[in-house]
């Protein structure tokens, strides 16, 4: 644990560094819509709303202690560049893409890691597109898919699935309890339907998230549950669970160092781990919005 302290005490001083940036007053014109959404004080756009995706790249640093069927905790050590594209179809509508390249430290047990030495690879790379829809101020929503592939250099630092996640996202706005607020709900089904190896677990998963975004003054905001790592296991019954749910308590808080830069940390801790996911994880993480 102390490593982890240190990893995340560096990424802390890293992603809050105070960065100056030239700036225009809302007032003021000649702002792309995107930029003029992020600088108005009621339409900062943190990024946490998938009905209001932005062009970024961000550099994610994610630490987990997972549980191991043979009863050892296993580290892992993500580094992943995510680089988010949306497009305009329309009035209202958008079509969102976003590609995740992770990196992996780990001393998972695997065939490829008999002994649980830290290894160094990559991991599944992930693509997503998501349709929205801006069906009013209040409400918006969104759906589409992931497409997560088998890409791992070494076997434990992947599933070795090709897999697809359909995935459906509402948002509701709730000015009347803070401005810029809102809640949401987030629901992935992810599953395979090819392997690239014969021994790897199948994966057949519901991941939840009842997001909750609670704007604070000078810039900070909380979002409860930010990650849909509320799951249930829709297959098999794996060796070593005790049930089909795994319940965390998921928080993340963050800063808009500028309007064009985010910062943000979350941690999850298990409530209900019937079925095992994470012991403990943490993300740290800087997004640059273009």
């Amino acid at each position: 644990m102390k490593r982890t302290a240190w990893c995340l005490l560096a990424a802390l001083i890293v992603c809050g560094a105070p960065a100056a940036t030239a700036a225009q007053s809302p007032e003021d014109g000649g702002k792309t819509p995107q930029a003029h959404e992020r600088a108005g004080g009621e339409a900062v756009n943190n990024g946490q709303d998938m009905t209001r995706p932005l062009t970024r790249v961000d550099l994610r640093y994610e630490y987990q202690n997972s549980p191991h069927l043979s009863g050892s905790k296993d580290d892992a050590h993500i580094v992943t560049v995510r680089m988010d594209k949306p497009f305009d179809l329309g009035p209202r509508w958008k079509l969102a893409t976003r590609l995740d390249l992770p990196l992996m430290f780990t001393d998972r047990v695997s065939k490829d890691n008999t002994q649980g030495n830290t290894h160094f690879g990559v991991s599944d790379v992930l693509a997503q597109a998501m349709l929205v829809n801006i069906a009013s101020e209040r409400f918006a929503w969104a759906a589409g898919a992931q497409i997560i592939l088998p890409t791992a250099t070494e076997d434990e630092m992947g599933m070795g699935k090709y897999r697809v996640v359909p995935t459906l996202g509402m948002r509701w706005a709730t000015p009347e309890m803070l401005t810029g607020s809102w809640v949401a709900l987030a629901a992935r089904w992810d599953k395979d339907f090819a392997e690239s190896r014969s021994d790897a677990t199948k994966v057949n998963e519901l991941q939840l998230a009842p997001m909750v975004n609670i704007p604070l003054p000078d810039q900070w905001f909380v979002n409860l549950f930010p990650s849909t790592d509320i799951r249930c296991n829709l297959g098999d019954k794996r060796p070593g669970d005790s049930g089909r749910w795994f319940v965390p308590a998921n928080v993340l808080v963050g800063k808009m160092l500028t309007r064009d830069i985010v910062t943000s940390v979350e941690v999850g801790v298990p409530i209900i781990q019937d079925y095992h996911v994470y012991d403990f994880k943490v993300e740290a993480r800087i997004g640059f919005f273009f």
